[in-house]
């Protein structure tokens, strides 16, 4: 490092330590003071949105939290922004280009009706994928974006293995 480059971090490390505290004579750091309600109403926002995870993502915290009994009044409820279209058009459920493709497991299942017999106990994730998205991975005819649910495979945890404990008592 050349002299020019040692003279400014040290300079910098200088400043920093002058801002963050308080003088060396006075003993200790400056005192404390309440944070600017700009400051305060930033962090509550950021709490809630971290809290409440993706725009585009449903996950099985929030579901189970929800008091819905389905995967479509999940969305209602918990993120409407998903059932809009291109410039916040509600889409319907028929077979046009105005139909949002719902995929469950990677299956498709159809339009948002299908996600009326989805049981919210067995879902682990909802997630909202673009038209561009969809299209890349699924083909063409995604012109509204694509709901794909992920459901709880077998052996996983919060699944009872009925199967298994049979065993025990029928070798």
């Amino acid at each position: 490092m050349s002299r020019r480059e040692v003279w400014i971090v040290g300079a910098v490390l200088v400043l920093g330590a002058c801002r963050s505290g308080g003088s060396a004579s006075s003993g200790g750091a400056a005192p404390k003071t309440a944070p600017s309600p700009t400051t305060a109403a930033s962090a509550t926002r950021a709490a809630a949105a971290l809290a409440r995870g993706s725009s585009n993502v449903i996950v099985e915290a929030e579901l189970a939290t929800s008091g819905v009994a389905n995967a479509l009044e999940a969305i209602q409820r918990l993120r409407p922004a998903m059932l809009r279209g291109r410039g916040g058009a509600h889409v319907s459920d028929g077979s046009g280009t105005d139909q949002i493709m719902v995929y469950v497991d990677g299956i498709g299942t159809g339009g948002l009706q299908s996600l009326t017999s989805v049981a919210l106990l067995n879902v682990k994730e909802i997630r909202y994928i673009s038209a561009t998205d969809a299209t890349t991975r699924f083909g063409t005819n995604h012109a509204m974006g694509a709901i794909l649910v992920s459901t709880r495979k077998q052996g996983q945890p919060g699944e009872v293995r009925r199967l298994a404990a049979l065993s025990l008592f029928f070798p």
